[in-house]
């Protein structure tokens, strides 16, 4: 192992997985705390969250084409191209997020309601709608947050982020806790203060990314957003085509997924909560691991430095898979006690507890899926992540989760080991596509 690459994938790596552990505070905050205000609450999230978090998912691809042209363009030392790309990026990512959140929080309703089903369905549906009601109207700022995020990541830039995280994370924490409970004399609002929460952190989030960019230390050229030509966003929405096409697979398979769940029942509903809470913790790792090789292989390909971009790219993955590994131990040792400090009702401890054994197996693969990843879309590479979404969470984790929870009445067991089987499939997939080295003659 080259040991200036590990360096340089560890600098950025560290600083990215704090970053996204502070992130995940906004999603284990709301859910911690909803587990304890009452399981209905928390199990609600089994809707709003998979469809908040696919749809912001979905269209925050042209992320993965910003990543791509702003680290090459550091690597090859062109701040003007990276601050055109940058300036247009944001502008289409405040005009897709308006249109998309006035969309969707016209069809919220629709969409919980073929989520779940059973006597409790109108309730969760309720405490969703509510949720989302609130939340979908900071869709511009998501999207816009996010954007600003990728675009300090690519500059080699993780620390920055990361502080943005630790205040949008307390503040989110503050607030949510002072109104689902109604502390000092506030109302007690429940779901709604959870949202409220929720959406301060994302303002928070655009606010402060755009600030940090436009002090101008990272070197970029920002130009006024009015001489920016379509132009400066064809290479970024190039190399995001299949971005998008990847992330709509894997989402559409993902809400077909998450209404499974929905269609086990509250009590699964809200295990599946807690162990996704858990899980989460593992997708940190992992997805700094991605940001790191991503960042890393966009500048050495820049740099015209093409081996140097493929050592990052293993040691991103190895470094992870190593890490995440030690994560699987404690998954297994400390089960109980990571379940029940999400969420107390026994019934949800008994059936999560054998289920977080199966999610321990999945952790090494799914740092490997998510280090190659990233680098293969730091690369420019997103066709092949768009096959691995088709093969495996299309094909493998849908066919055997049904399978395997409603044919053979494994239940919320069946939908975990389908997961892991996912996330091996994934692995196998990008391994052999990031060792053939196609990826190094793009051009972006």
């Amino acid at each position: 192992m080259r040991k200036d690459l590990a360096r340089e994938v560890t600098a950025l790596a560290l600083p990215a997985a704090a970053q996204a552990l502070l992130s995940v505070v906004i999603f284990f905050t709301d859910r911690l705390l909803l587990g304890r205000y009452g399981s209905e609450a928390l199990g609600s999230m089994q809707i709003s969250g998979p469809v908040l978090w696919s749809l912001f998912s979905l269209f925050s691809a042209f992320c993965a084409g910003l990543l791509a042209v702003v680290g090459r363009s550091v690597g090859a030392k062109d701040p003007e191209r990276a601050g055109n790309a940058i300036v247009a990026t944001f502008g289409f990512a405040i005009i897709t997020g308006v249109i998309v959140g006035v969309l969707c929080w016209h069809a919220r309703g629709l969409i919980s309601g073929a989520m779940t089903t059973g006597p409790e369905a109108a309730a969760l549906e309720g405490l969703a709608n509510s949720y989302m009601g609130i939340v979908l109207f900071a869709t511009p700022f998501t999207l816009l947050g996010l954007a600003g995020t990728v675009t300090l990541q690519a500059a080699g830039d993780t620390k920055t982020p990361m502080w943005i995280s630790a205040i949008c994370g307390v503040v989110n924490l503050t607030l949510s806790w002072l109104l689902i409970y109604g502390r000092f004399g506030l109302p007690e609002l429940g779901i709604v203060g959870a949202a409220i929460g929720t959406v301060a952190s994302f303002i928070l989030l655009a606010l402060l990314s755009i600030g940090a960019l436009l002090q101008g230390r990272h070197g970029f050229q920002l130009p006024p957003i009015h001489t920016v030509s379509y132009g400066a966003l064809k290479p970024v929405l190039k190399v995001a085509k299949a971005a998008y096409g990847e992330k709509l697979v894997f989402h559409t398979a993902f809400l077909i997924f998450a209404g499974y769940v929905g269609h086990l029942g509250a009590i699964e509903m809200s295990a599946n909560q807690a162990l996704i809470a858990i899980e989460s913790l593992g997708f940190i790792v992992g997805g700094a691991f991605g940001i790191a090789g991503g960042a890393l292989v966009a500048q050495k390909l820049g740099a015209e430095a093409p081996e140097e971009a493929s050592a990052c790219g293993w040691i991103a993955a190895g470094l992870g898979t190593g890490t995440l590994t030690i994560g699987s131990i404690l998954f297994v040792l400390f089960a109980e006690q990571l379940v029940s400090f999400v969420d107390p009702n026994p019934e949800v401890i008994a059936l999560a507890v054998p289920c977080l054994f199966v999610a321990a197996a999945a952790q090494p693969f799914m740092a490997v899926t998510d280090a190659l990843s990233g680098s293969l879309r730091g690369a420019g590479d997103t066709r092949s992540p768009l096959i691995a979404a088709l093969v495996g969470p299309c094909v493998v984790r849908l066919g055997l989760c049904w399978w395997l929870a409603f044919q053979l009445d494994f239940g919320l067991l069946g939908i975990w080991i389908g997961t892991t089987l996912d996330w091996i499939t994934r692995a196998a997939f990008l391994i052999v596509v990031f060792r053939r080295g196609s990826w190094k003659e793009l051009k972006v």
